[in-house]
């Protein structure tokens, strides 16, 4: 067993084509009401790709269809009128279960207050120690380190954005604007759409929250 835990949501225009971060054999594979749709999409590259665990409150996919679907699997209910998100608490699952490489497929598009609900998660497990991306294919976010290697993936641009009200200390090199700023203010930035020019660019921020998005 690995400390990797997929993490199936629902998402508008999910694009299996393009994801990269794939589970393997040894990953535990949660999938969260409507990522249930999620995960048969990703079927076509993954014939096998069956999950672990499924939950939510079911008010955006029919429970009816999960024992033809997913014969066997645990199935852990929710009341719909609950505290938290069905993505926010499959995160909670993977944590209780041990795991700390937290990938969430799906959750992009649609609605905008799930869109961020999915993103400002990412924050939520770093702060409980582990490390997380969200990825609907088209697109891969994740919270910046200080020093972050950009590798080609498919993915042509590549955009960093301000979580808190100033950043400090930025540079990327490697693409094909390259920059250096000693403030960078959530409130207008200008780090958005760049891309590789060399075979890895760098990214390092001093100090502050801010997040990389590869995006098609």
């Amino acid at each position: 067993m690995t400390d990797r835990c997929f993490i199936f949501v629902g998402g508008k225009d999910f694009c299996p084509e393009y994801l990269t971060d794939l589970p393997q054999k040894d990953d535990y594979v949660i999938t969260a009401d409507s990522g249930c749709e999620t995960l048969c999409a990703l079927r076509g590259r993954i014939p096998e790709l069956c999950p672990n665990l499924i939950l939510g409150d079911m008010d955006s996919f029919d429970k009816a269809k999960l024992p033809k679907l997913f014969p066997h699997v645990p199935f852990c209910s929710f009341p719909p009128e609950k505290d938290d998100t069905d993505s926010a608490l499959a995160v909670d699952t993977a944590f209780e279960k041990g795991f700390s490489a937290l990938f969430i497929i799906g959750g992009l598009g649609g609605r905008l207050d799930h869109t961020l609900n999915n993103i400002y998660l990412l924050e939520d497990i770093e702060k409980r120690g582990g490390v997380g991306i969200l990825t609907d294919g088209k697109n891969r976010a994740y919270l910046a380190g200080k020093t972050n290697t950009i590798l080609p993936s498919g993915r042509k641009y590549v955009s960093l954005i301000p979580l808190d009200e100033t950043v400090y200390n930025v540079t990327m090199t490697g693409f094909y604007y390259p920059f250096s700023a000693k403030e960078l203010h959530r409130r207008r930035f200008i780090t958005v759409s760049n891309e590789l020019t060399e075979p890895r660019g760098t990214i390092e921020v001093g100090s502050g929250k801010a997040l990389i998005v590869e995006t098609v």
